[in-house]
């Protein structure tokens, strides 16, 4: 169970308002996709699967942004991932007419630097 401080609580409370409120101008400066899920992934304390990442968005800005988890794969596969931002790793699944691809993610010490300077401009707006 992850267990936070009510100031913490608070803080990330008022991080995910203030996305909510400037999505506008985070998603048009080309960082909308990147920025939340750092932000989801450095929420957990377990690798997260796109599907995962999806819900707990929808969940953490009270259903006003929805991401399809498709969606994630090129910013957590080509960017992300590819520059060190992220940890991720397949995981084998069974199915009856092929396999599926699953990957957990999580974030790194690399991506959390990038994630705080992202909050000090989200707190300025």
């Amino acid at each position: 169970m992850n267990k936070k401080s009510s100031s913490e609580n608070e803080r990330l409370n008022d991080i995910w308002e203030r996305i909510t409120k400037n999505y506008e101008y985070i998603e048009g400066a080309q960082i909308s996709n990147s920025f939340i899920i750092l932000l989801v992934l450095n929420e957990s304390k377990e690798p997260l699967t796109t599907t995962q990442i999806s819900e707990k968005i929808a969940l953490n800005s009270k259903g006003k942004i929805f991401k399809i988890s498709g969606t994630f794969k090129d910013s957590l596969e080509l960017r992300l991932k590819k520059d060190g931002y992220v940890n991720g790793f397949d995981i084998p699944t069974q199915s009856d007419k092929k396999p599926i691809r699953r990957s957990l993610y999580s974030i790194t010490p690399k991506g959390k630097r990038l994630l705080n300077c992202w909050i000090a401009f989200i707190s300025a707006l």
